[in-house]
């Protein structure tokens, strides 16, 4: 499907204004369609029904943040009890996982590197929302849910790698300093 919209370098943004294609909300709303779409493609991989649930739940809060982003009135909201339901699993990932060092080298299980590449592209529309708050309001609550959703991936990561035997790689940083 093609709508020839977009073939000037514009598409529609909040409230159906046209955007360049270049600007912070469309640089946005594509870094958060490379973390939904790093999760499903997570979801093929990841066997424990857990992690698939509680990452199907994070994809349908993405869509939340982009209504929510371009609706003048959006039907839902991100708000405290999304952050509170991200802290709380990555608590119950946590306590699973154990003690982790600091400086974990991304890698181990293909779950656990697959988790690690969905927390790194989170990070950064953590960064690219904080940038688009600078152009337009934006509520802080999402800022705070991206920074959380990174915190329970890393810890699905390390859940992911105990799960199939795996040691954390962790760099050392006491030799260097």
């Amino acid at each position: 499907m093609f709508t020839k919209k977009g073939d000037s370098g514009y598409t529609e943004g909040k409230n159906g204004e046209m955007v360049s294609k270049d600007s912070e909300l469309v640089n946005f709303f594509g870094t958060i369609d490379e973390v939904n779409s790093f999760i499903g493609y997570a979801l093929n991989k990841i066997q424990w029904d857990d992690i698939k649930k509680d990452l199907m739940k994070v994809q349908e809060d993405l869509f939340v943040i982009g209504e929510e982003i371009t609706s003048k009135s959006p039907r839902r909201k991100i708000d405290m009890t999304n952050v509170k339901w991200l802290e709380e699993r990555t608590v119950t990932y946590r306590k699973e996982s154990g003690p982790i060092k600091l400086f974990v080298i991304p890698r181990g299980s293909e779950e656990a590197t697959l988790l690690h590449i969905v927390r790194s592209i989170s990070r950064r529309a953590e960064r690219s929302l904080i940038r688009l708050s600078k152009e337009m309001e934006i509520d802080k609550t999402m800022i705070i849910y991206l920074n959380r959703l990174s915190s329970l991936l890393f810890a699905m990561a390390a859940v992911a790698n105990k799960r199939k035997g795996i040691e954390e790689s962790v760099y050392d940083i006491g030799k260097y300093f």
